[in-house]
């Protein structure tokens, strides 16, 4: 997916008169209008459906993130569809919370994007955005900091073997499906398939195909030492930092069960 980190934002509120949900005049400042669907509808979809009171819970990770431009709300679960889904009444004060939650989670996240061109072929994704994850990257901050990410001529002058031997950490795993949708690296894959999307960060120009394709990583979930070995095959710029991937449906399975939506990792090049 474009596992597209850092991760889009929401900032929208709900009128508390009408109970009708009241989209703000404008995007946040860095909303990728050309690669993302329409801010408002997004916003508005987002609290329609409670997702502001279902942080980490599978149903955040199907149905509250935003659709890519070309992406068909159909194309998700009937749950995911606020006209046919039966969503919790939010809690009270919650919209005014949650805006002033989105609006912090644009700065910090929206300015990884600006830059990304929109990728020929995006793909659905289902793993939590940046600012699904933003409770969980907060609380390790305090101990675990994300190692920084190389520029392009430190990775052209390291060796392959410095490379493979470096250890990432403070990062998270997450999963998305493919869909038949090319990634990033231009090829489709299966949901079986071992493979994973870096963070957009890492991978570069989201419209063009990246050194890290086909890099392979070995991937070990902290919380049970279980670990998957996958190849580098699409770009995440809705990562939660830049030492998070987004793998497959399969590979994620291979550390952790698909109910957990998301576990921190450490991982290696190999």
């Amino acid at each position: 997916m474009f596992q597209v980190a850092k991760f889009a934002a929401l900032a929208l509120a709900a009128s508390s008169a009408s109970a009708l949900v009241v989209p703000r005049a404008t995007h946040p400042a860095g909303w990728p209008t050309d690669y993302l669907e329409d801010y408002n509808a997004y916003h508005t979809r987002y609290l329609a459906l409670g997702c502001q009171d279902r942080h980490n819970t599978p149903f955040f990770n199907l149905c509250c993130h935003p659709l890519l431009a070309k992406e068909m709300l159909s194309s998700r679960p009937a749950q995911c569809n606020p006209s046919t889904a039966s969503s919790p009444e939010p809690s009270e004060g919650a919209e005014e919370e949650e805006e002033d939650c989105d609006d912090e989670e644009d700065d910090d996240r929206l300015a990884t994007l600006a830059f990304a061109a929109a990728p020929a072929a995006p793909k659905v994704p289902v793993s939590p955005p940046a600012l699904a994850l933003e409770a969980v990257a907060a609380s390790s901050k305090s101990t675990a900091t994300p190692d920084p990410v190389p520029d392009a001529s430190s990775q052209k002058s390291a060796s392959t073997s410095s490379t493979a031997a470096k250890t990432y950490s403070g990062g998270y795993a997450t999963y998305y499906y493919q869909n038949g949708v090319a990634g990033a690296c231009g090829k489709v894959h299966g949901d079986g398939e071992m493979i994973g999307a870096i963070d957009g960060e890492r991978y570069g120009n989201l419209g063009a195909v990246s050194s890290e394709c086909g890099k392979r990583v070995k991937i070990t979930n902290t919380k049970n030492q279980k670990t998957v070995t996958i190849t580098i095959a699409d770009a995440c710029p809705t990562c939660t930092n830049a030492n998070s991937i987004d793998l497959s449906e399969g590979a994620f399975k291979k550390i952790a069960n698909l109910e957990e939506g998301i576990v921190p990792i450490t991982w290696t090049y190999v």
